[in-house]
């Protein structure tokens, strides 16, 4: 499975709550690279992928609106992994990704960071994608 990943230069000063919940710091950012500077390498690991996220829309949202700022398109499938276990493993109380974590074994140490939620939801992907084969649908979507 290949990554990407990268800290962005926000241009302006991550809020308190933004930086207790994240681990990031203002510090951590300034020498970042802005969105700009990354998104021909992003496009190019995206290829011709699908967007997979737990809570999907939300990220979705923040790489189309910044892909938008600087006058280019974003716009690929999407898959919710948070969607997809509500789907293949129902019955839980809470499907936030820290709690699917927590009931199936998957490591989160560094919640809310998001090359962290992308490993855990790639590991829900997998437990989605066995289901799946299990219940002998594999032609559908999650």
């Amino acid at each position: 499975m290949d990554e990407w990943h990268s800290l962005l230069n926000p241009q302006r000063a991550i809020p308190a709550k933004i930086v207790q919940l994240t681990g990031i710091t203002n510090e951590m950012v300034r020498g970042a690279p802005l969105f700009a500077e990354v998104a021909d390498s992003f496009m190019q690991f995206m290829a011709d992928g699908i967007f997979v996220a737990h809570n999907v829309s939300f990220d979705y949202g923040f790489i189309t609106h910044e892909f938008e700022r600087i006058g280019r398109r974003f716009r690929f499938p999407k898959l919710c992994t948070c969607a997809g276990m509500r789907r293949r493993y129902p019955g839980h109380k809470s499907y936030g990704l820290g709690k699917l974590c927590e009931i199936y074994g998957i490591s989160l140490d560094n919640h809310h960071r998001a090359l962290c939620d992308a490993r855990a939801s790639a590991q829900l992907l997998n437990l989605i994608n066995q289901k799946r084969s299990e219940e002998g649908d594999i032609g559908q979507a999650a």
